[in-house]
C-alpha cells in the first residue's frame, strides 16, 4: 500500500489531521503497510462522522473502551491515541508532525513513545521498536 496516495485520496485539510500509528515507517518505506491510522481534530473527526461514508466502531482496546472510532476500507480516524503514560493533545501531535509530501505524519521519536507504551499490551510492536531505534541510531 502507498501511503500517500492513500492519505492524499481522503482529501483532509493540513492541520485537521495527522497520519499515527507506523505510517512514518511505511513513508521512509521502513515497513509494509496494511492500514492507516490518523488522528483527526474533533471537527473533522465530526464532519466526518455526519457524512454517513465512516462506520462508527465502539473502542474495545484494553484500557481504552469508552467513546467511538471511525473506519472506511483500510482507514481508520481517531480523536486521540493515547497510551498509558503517552497522552499528548491532537494539536501537540499536529504541531510536531513531520510534514512529507504536504502529509503530516506523527514524528519518529514520537512512534517510538508511542510504540514503547503499546507494545506492555501488544508484543506485535517489540520489532517496530527495533527498526525505529535503528534508524534513529543510523539517522542522527
Amino acid at each position: 500500500m502507498n501511503i500517500f496516495s492513500e492519505v492524499e485520496k481522503l482529501n483532509f485539510p493540513l492541520g485537521e489531521y495527522i497520519v499515527v500509528g507506523s505510517g512514518i515507517m511505511g513513508a521512509y518505506g521502513l515497513k509494509e503497510l496494511k492500514d492507516v491510522d490518523i488522528v483527526a481534530t474533533p471537527n473533522l473527526f465530526e464532519k466526518l462522522r455526519k457524512s454517513g461514508e465512516w462506520q462508527e466502531v465502539q473502542w474495545t482496546y484494553l484500557d481504552h473502551t469508552e467513546g467511538i472510532f471511525l473506519r472506511r476500507n483500510n482507514v481508520e480516524v481517531y480523536l486521540d491515541v493515547n497510551c498509558g503514560d503517552e497522552n499528548p493533545t491532537t494539536e501537540k501531535l499536529i504541531d510536531s508532525a513531520k510534514v512529507i509530501n504536504n502529509i503530516p505524519f506523527i514524528n519518529f521519536k514520537q512512534c517510538l513513545r508511542f510504540k514503547k507504551a503499546y507494545s506492555k499490551n501488544k508484543p506485535k510492536h517489540f520489532k517496530d521498536i527495533e527498526i525505529i531505534e535503528k534508524f534513529l541510531e543510523n539517522n542522527k
